[in-house]
């Protein structure tokens, strides 16, 4: 029992201090080279680290499916899709020793911040519940691009705005999902990092 205490309170702080860096992403209803759709992509728990939990509470936490908000139309439209900025950047975990885990051929999401994905953003990634299907028409304002061996990806043509990237590292164990949020404004490229220290 206090070892899972402890191993929850450790969590928590991991989360708050990963809300201190700014990264985020999805992507596509294609399927990946794992079979998986994005749509159960997006409802998998926080970061994976409920995967090794066995308290009641995480398992309630997983078991739990929410109710996605209303598809909000008008904030979409709003949406610049189009753009002349690139987002370019690397994903890896850091062992907590100085070593780099990259992301190896990882498919990563660019998904617009609206009051939608900021629902997914904050339920499902920070909290770990699971979230209803996504509406289909989020797919027309989504961005995906794939990492290279060296965790290295680009997305081209982003337009102004702010967007969560989101992408995921195997680290031989367990998948481990990094999500974070970057702006985008004055047509101005930018170079950003999505990464996690390992507890």
């Amino acid at each position: 029992m206090f070892r899972s205490r402890l191993l929850l309170s450790v969590v928590s702080i991991v989360l708050f201090f990963s809300n201190c860096t700014r990264n985020t992403a999805l992507v596509q209803p294609a399927e990946d080279k794992s079979g998986e759709k994005w749509a159960s992509e997006t409802n998998v728990t926080a970061l994976g680290q409920d995967d090794n939990l066995t308290t009641t509470d995480s398992q309630e936490l997983k078991d739990k499916v929410l109710p996605r908000v209303a598809f909000p139309i008008g904030e979409y439209n709003r949406v610049v899709r189009r753009g002349r900025a690139t987002v370019r950047g690397e994903i890896y975990l850091d062992d907590g020793y100085g070593k780099k885990i990259f992301a190896k051929n990882t498919r990563l999401y660019l998904n617009p911040v609206t009051s939608y994905s900021k629902q997914w953003y904050h339920e499902s990634y920070i909290k770990g519940y699971k979230l209803t299907k996504a509406d289909s028409r989020l797919y027309n304002y989504l961005k995906f691009t794939t990492s290279d061996n060296n965790g290295k990806f680009a997305f081209y043509g982003v337009g102004n705005g702010r967007y969560y990237i989101i992408g995921s590292v195997n680290n031989g164990a367990t998948k481990i999902r990094i999500a974070n949020e970057i702006s985008v404004s004055n047509s101005k490229s930018i170079t950003t990092t999505l990464s996690r220290t390992l507890d």
